[in-house]
């Protein structure tokens, strides 16, 4: 995605804004515990503190109903990788944690732990780059003392808003994050499911060659990789959503696969397609998920059918991705060295043993796989038969620091709606109540100057003069006009109301104008105009978020 938001005139913004924060690296919070940030040696403490704070989560797999499960080992592994210090969403240092400076010898210090990852995306035509605290715990001995309260507001937002992170989203426990600024808004993309593989993609006819076949990508196919999974390539009506870069890539299909320590740290499976009859790349597919994989990218070069490719692609792909991955190779190899070393000839017959033992019978090991693509997709349409709904409307914690600021990047794709609108080059002043400031807002009125359908300015600090304030303003307006000898102008002004923070979800475009003054009772918009610049300026959209890759 492009803009040319820095050849025009940046709008003036008044109110809360990155630079008048700074990010704090060490805060004593009394009784022996300070916060601070992460280093690499925190990595195995982390990591610990994190898989026994899940250990009750069925991430990852099961927990029997009678038995005390062990730490979890999904969410461990998670924090050793994003602490490894070659990830692209956040380094070693970006962890947010509480240690217990008066630990004893054998306990764990840290106490609790959130971290701050980033990642790239866009907001119609604009790029921008999210916010993302995650992987947040708490030991249950600590919990309920305010301890992930103070990390959020004085580590984590800080810090995000130091580095200029104008939205943040994260999941997480039902309504515990609203306390602290956020709201429901953007949304994950619904997967539908299809059980009965093996008998749902037809095998391949026996003497015929596959129309198209897989290769595996290296470093130098990045460019290509970039390329084939923009959100116009990945045909995605998303108006919002994260954007697949260089890092992404690099990460996915090198650096964690150099690094792995687990079975778990290997999510993701991509393959490049090729048309054999030219050996040339023609297109791109990936499978991702830990419990269940899901398609969440398929696309493909123009002139290439979808429904010719779709079965050989998917087909030649649940086969490789059935294959051990290159940690589970490089165990294999270690164990049977192992073996060998100890005993040669025994090693040779176990080997031999096990191979008979785990010959599959089908050629690969899935029993059902998800879709995750967007609803218009070819693949997604033509799978539509044979798969159900998985899971439901799922929303995403949702944080703006400032409306102003926000606006004021996104102000590119906000005035293209508007010159492609009735109202194209419209003058008026946008004046919205949110009744009160709450945590998480800067301010309780924001106010958006428009001129000839250009933004000019936003302010977070806005206050709403009084009436006999605004009636002695009208008087010596129209006292200059007739001392001008010219007609009074009254300037248009347009006034809504909404309740804190569900502004968001306009703004993201979650829920429309007419689907919002339907569920807030507080909601209100004055006059036919006013309503119809909102509903140009912040249509309904569906979204793109990848949210757990990491």
């Amino acid at each position: 995605m492009t803009t040319d938001a820095q050849d025009t005139i940046a709008p003036v913004i008044k109110g809360t804004s990155p630079s008048k924060h700074s990010r704090p690296e060490r805060i004593d919070i009394g009784d022996g515990l300070i916060m601070r940030w992460s280093t690499k040696a925190d990595a195995k403490n982390i990591a610990d503190c994190m898989g026994e704070c899940f250990k009750w989560i069925p991430i990852g797999g099961p927990i029997a109903e009678d038995e005390e499960p062990l730490r979890n080992e999904w969410v461990h592994a998670g924090c050793l990788r994003l602490l490894r210090g070659n990830h692209t969403v956040m380094t070693e240092n970006d962890y947010a944690i509480v240690e217990n400076t008066l630990a004893k010898e054998g306990e764990n210090p840290i106490i609790a732990c959130a971290c701050l990852m980033t990642g790239p995306g866009y907001y119609g035509d604009v790029d921008l780059m999210f916010g993302k605290p995650e992987a947040v715990g708490c030991l249950p001995e600590y919990r309920n003392k305010g301890l992930i309260r103070r990390l959020f507001l004085e580590m984590i937002h800080p810090a995000s808003e130091a580095r200029g992170d104008i939205i943040q989203f994260l999941p997480g426990i039902p309504q515990f994050y609203l306390q602290f600024g956020y709201e429901y808004a953007l949304g994950i993309r619904a997967v539908r499911v299809m059980h009965d593989v093996a008998k749902k993609i037809p095998t391949l006819p026996a003497g015929e060659l596959e129309p198209f076949t897989l290769r595996e990508p290296t470093l130098a196919d990045i460019p290509y990789l970039v390329e084939m999974s923009t959100p116009a390539r990945m045909l995605n009506q998303a108006q919002v959503g994260v954007c697949y870069d260089e890092a992404y890539w690099r990460y996915t299909i090198h650096n964690v696969l150099e690094t792995a320590e687990s079975h778990f740290d290997i999510s993701r499976f991509q393959r490049i397609i090729v048309d054999p009859k030219t050996g040339k790349d023609v297109g791109l597919v990936m499978l991702c998920g830990h419990t269940m994989k899901y398609v969440g990218i398929f696309t493909l070069d123009e002139g290439y059918s979808y429904r010719d490719a779709m079965y050989p692609v998917l087909r030649q792909l649940l086969v490789a991705a059935s294959e051990p991955n290159p940690f589970e190779k490089r165990e294999a190899a270690k164990k049977a060295a192992k073996k060998a070393a100890e005993d040669k000839e025994s090693a040779e017959g176990e080997d031999n043993k096990v191979k008979k033992d785990e010959a599959p019978a089908s050629p690969h090991k899935f029993a059902s796989i998800g879709i995750a693509l967007d609803t218009q997709h070819p693949v997604y349409k033509l799978l539509e038969p044979h798969s159900e709904p998985f899971g439901g409307n799922q929303r995403l914690y949702t944080r703006i620091p400032s409306y102003a600021t926000f606006l004021q990047r996104v102000a590119p794709t906000l005035e293209r709606r508007i010159a492609e609108s009735c109202l194209a080059g419209i003058t008026a002043t946008l004046r919205l109540n949110f009744f009160r400031k709450v945590e998480g807002s800067s301010g309780k009125q924001l106010e958006v100057v428009i001129e000839d359908g250009k933004i000019v300015s936003a302010s977070d600090d806005y206050v709403e003069p009084s009436p006999r304030a605004q009636m002695e303003a009208a008087r010596e307006r129209k006292a200059a006009a007739k001392a001008a000898g010219v007609a009074d102008k009254k300037p248009l002004v347009f006034k809504a109301e909404f309740a804190p923070l569900t502004f968001t979800r306009l703004v993201v475009g979650d829920l429309s104008l007419d689907e919002m003054l339907s569920f807030y009772s507080q909601a209100s918009v004055e006059g036919e105009e006013a309503k119809m610049l909102l509903k140009i300026m912040f249509p309904k959209t569906v979204f793109h978020f990848d949210i757990f890759w990491w």
